[in-house]
């Protein structure tokens, strides 16, 4: 009997779909958590003017169905045997949908900064202090509390014909299920959550002049929730079966801590791809207003919080370099081929002889408004291998610079956790546990969104008792690295010289 039923459980499998910033992702798991099958498209933006980032809701919802049936396809899997479906995507931003679930605006994209001058505003006159005390989060151009009083003041008549507030993840829901909601590691980011009580507060629509918008917001789960069912029209588009559970799901911040088994306020979480998103969890909230330049928001583990700094300056900026520098004179390479030749040439140069400081603000900046990308300390001396390096460093710098002001916080790590673009390389990774002068864990797999939205998934299906029991059965270590003593010296003070172009680019820009 034992026999039969390790055959059936055998045949279970996950499915984890993740709408990120740069790509949809769809990926279905067993239940030892190895990937099984994986699909992936660029995600299409549209630019309407100078800082709208949108995309267009239907084709966000085709990109999901031909993802999630190429999955089915490719795995060879009996869609009967998927037992549930997770989500996850980029946090804020905001899809507004009518009453019958269609959109009656654009997908904003979480890279929009159309609102920053509310964001400046609400800083500026107090509204930011008072709203604070409810949601421990400071304003930012894309999220909700931002976006909703452009729409008022710009596009009034769309709000007038909305019903709903969504993020990405939820949009996909609704369209999958039917129903319309939100969860709290998400929802908790917006800066309209009461972050003690989970609950949408009155008194932040009330400061921030939107009390007519409370109505837009959905009913919030938890991410372990189960949110829906696939309706009769999502199971004929995507070859999904018509009555499989969808959970909650979580923020993509979230799923990457989930999926990299960090369940301890000791592991720093690192996910080093399109953004530098660097996070722990915390038990309790212990700064106040200004106190720190972390995000808060509420975790997937009950009874802690996601503390997070992050800003885009990571691997997409060295995908810009290759893809303008090196690409068209290596056209005879593969991409695979191409990452293998930078990171020899990498390895090749010793870090004391590369003087090159490169600062990776290609898509935003991490200390001063407007600053932008660049190199410093070029001379005729320097090699396309030193720029090469340069931008790994830089790269890497941007997270120890992060991870400082973490640990400013007040808060140790004995060790940190790595995914994303960076984790892909050996070469790149080893010199960020050097820089961090911290031992360093790679997670198995190579989609750990959509892992960690397959996780929630698995639980609220009752397949694992809770977090703990599905990390101990679907989260593995591929490697483990130490740091090198000889190189953390010289990246410690390479990564001064760092600060002082930083500096540099401050006096350039003020």
């Amino acid at each position: 009997m034992g026999g039969v039923q390790k055959n059936k459980v055998k045949m279970q499998y996950i499915l984890g779909i993740d709408n990120g910033g740069s790509k949809t992702k769809c990926a279905l798991f067993n239940l030892q958590g190895s990937e099984i099958a994986v699909a992936s498209r660029q995600s299409a933006l549209i630019f309407p003017q100078p800082g709208m980032t949108e995309r267009d809701p239907e084709l966000v919802w085709q990109t999901n169905v031909e993802l999630i049936r190429e999955v089915i396809q490719n795995s060879g899997v009996n869609p009967k045997n998927i037992i549930g479906i997770g989500l996850t995507g980029y946090g804020n931003g905001m899809c507004l949908v009518d009453a019958d679930g269609q959109p009656t605006w654009n997908c904003i994209v979480s890279t929009d900064t159309r609102a920053g001058v509310y964001a400046e505003q609400f800083a500026a006159n107090g509204i930011e202090r008072e709203a604070f005390q409810y949601s421990h989060q400071g304003f930012w151009a894309a999220q909700p509390a931002v976006l909703l009083p452009w729409f008022k003041e710009h596009a009034p008549e769309v709000l007038e014909r909305s019903a709903w507030v969504l993020g990405i993840k939820d949009f996909v829901r609704l369209r999958l299920t039917g129903a319309a909601a939100c969860e709290f590691t998400e929802a908790s980011s917006w800066g309209l959550m009461n972050i003690h009580t989970l609950r949408f507060e009155p008194r932040l629509f009330e400061l921030l002049g939107l009390e007519d918008c409370l109505r837009l917001m959905p009913p919030c789960l938890s991410p372990v929730d189960i949110s829906g069912y696939i309706n009769a029209r999502a199971a004929s588009l995507t070859g999904l079966v018509e009555g499989t559970p969808v959970a909650g799901g979580c923020f993509d911040v979230d799923a990457g801590a989930l999926a990299s088994g960090v369940l301890d306020g000791e592991t720093l979480c690192l996910i080093a791809g399109t953004w530098s998103i660097n996070e722990y969890l915390a038990p309790e909230l212990r700064r106040g207003y200004k106190e720190t330049t972390n995000s808060v928001s509420q975790s997937f583990l009950p009874g802690h919080f996601l503390v997070e700094e992050s800003t885009p300056t990571s691997a997409s900026n060295f995908e810009w370099f290759l893809e303008n520098f090196l690409a068209e004179e290596n056209s005879g390479k593969t991409r695979q081929q191409l990452y293998g030749a930078c990171d020899r040439s990498v390895e090749l140069l010793p870090p004391e002889q590369s003087s090159a400081v490169f600062v990776p603000y290609l898509f935003d900046s991490a200390t001063v408004s407007g600053g932008k990308g660049a190199f410093f300390n070029l001379s005729s001396y320097n090699t396309q291998a030193h720029l090469i390096r340069a931008v790994y460093e830089g790269v890497v710098f941007s997270t120890v610079f992060h991870v400082r002001r973490l640990v400013k916080d007040g808060h140790p790590f004995t060790k940190a956790r790595l995914s994303g673009g960076v984790a892909n390389s050996r070469v790149w990774s080893q010199m960020m546990c050097d820089a961090l002068d911290l031992p360093l864990e790679i997670p198995e797999g190579s989609e750990l969104g959509a892992k960690g939205a397959a996780i929630c998934a698995g639980i609220a299906c009752g397949t694992f008792t809770d977090y703990q029991d599905a990390v101990s059965k679907m989260v593995g270590i591929r490697e483990r690295l130490s740091p090198r003593k000889e190189h953390a010296k010289v990246y410690a003070q390479k990564f001064l010289v760092y600060e002082k172009a930083l500096a540099a680019l401050d006096c350039f820009h003020n």
